[in-house]
């Protein structure tokens, strides 16, 4: 009888104990695969910073860009230099496991330098908004969450989804998007700022460009006549923009106070924001689309019958 007895509390034991020994190694798998990723983290552009913050790895940046100025808690980062002009040895004293630049905004003559120092860089591409969401599930893999990648991703396509359904069925509205008037530059073509202003349902002027950004004449704009003129990222030019238009009162956009400041960097940046950033712009090109359940079959948002 004591030896079943014994029997039994043996067995019963190692119920217990079994699935405690399995949580233990699991636990410890777990621990190991963290080790595995990236800890240190320094960002060498705006987009990427708030990009690690909507994925939840802010804690393992360790420095950022003097530009990194959102969500409001990067100001108070570790600053490692300027989105052009990072400082080398500022990178190097964080003791990185990770750079992350971007490619064609990141000096390539720095991110050679910090290979060569042995740092581990990389370059992510965001042209298009096919490569801002394939780099958040990019970054979100190579630090262990992938997960958080898609569900930011999936967010952010909701959002496009939505601009798309409410303008589908609108007249598209020539526009000029516009980051400084002193001379004008404007947004050209393979951007994802040219993009957006189509998916918005508008057409950009100087969309045929090659060139992303371009300096245009006042006789290019009024010939082009656009309907709609959207100044983004003016800076200190800002409060004088508007006036420039005064004397140009033949583009239909300034004849009909069209021409709008757009005062959020979000449109200039290629990050978690861009959603929101396109329903902004939508608005400007669109308003008629958003004002209550507007933007559907039966609205004035329906092209006007031949």
């Amino acid at each position: 009888m004591k030896f079943l007895n014994c029997r039994f509390a043996v067995f019963i034991s190692l119920c217990f104990l079994v699935p405690f020994l399995r949580y233990e190694a699991q636990a410890i798998d777990r621990s190991d695969n963290l080790a595995l990723f990236p800890r240190r983290i320094v960002s060498l552009a705006p987009s990427v910073t708030e990009t690690l913050f909507a994925l939840g790895f802010a804690d393992r940046l360790v420095g950022v860009t003097t530009y990194c100025d959102y969500p409001p808690e990067a100001r108070q980062l570790p600053k490692i230099g300027g989105f052009m002009n990072p400082s080398l040895e500022a990178i190097f004293a964080k003791h990185p496991d990770l750079v992350i630049g971007v490619s064609g905004a990141t000096d390539p003559i720095s991110a050679r330098e910090m290979e060569r120092l042995g740092l581990n860089v990389k370059l992510i591409s965001l042209a298009n908004l096919r490569e801002i969401l394939n780099s958040i599930r990019t970054l979100a893999q190579l630090l262990g969450n992938p997960q958080a990648g898609e569900k930011l991703a999936s967010k952010i396509t909701l959002k496009i989804d939505d601009v798309k359904r409410r303008i589908e069925l609108a007249r598209r509205r020539s526009v000029l998007m516009v980051v400084g008037t002193h001379p004008v530059i404007a947004v050209g073509g393979k951007n994802f700022i040219d993009e957006l202003v189509t998916l918005a349902g508008g057409e950009n002027i100087a969309g045929n460009s090659s060139q992303p950004w371009l300096n245009l004449p006042d006789e290019y704009v009024v010939a082009k006549a656009p309907q709609v003129i959207i100044e983004a990222g003016m800076g200190s030019e800002r409060e004088n923009s508007t006036r420039r238009w005064d004397d140009l009162k033949s583009i239909p956009a300034v004849r009909e106070k069209r021409v709008y400041a757009y005062g959020s960097d979000k449109i200039l940046r290629p990050g978690p924001r861009v959603g929101d950033a396109l329903a902004e712009l939508a608005r400007l090109i669109h308003p008629e689309c958003f004002s209550s359940n507007k933007g559907y079959a039966g609205t004035p948002c329906e092209r006007p019958k031949p």
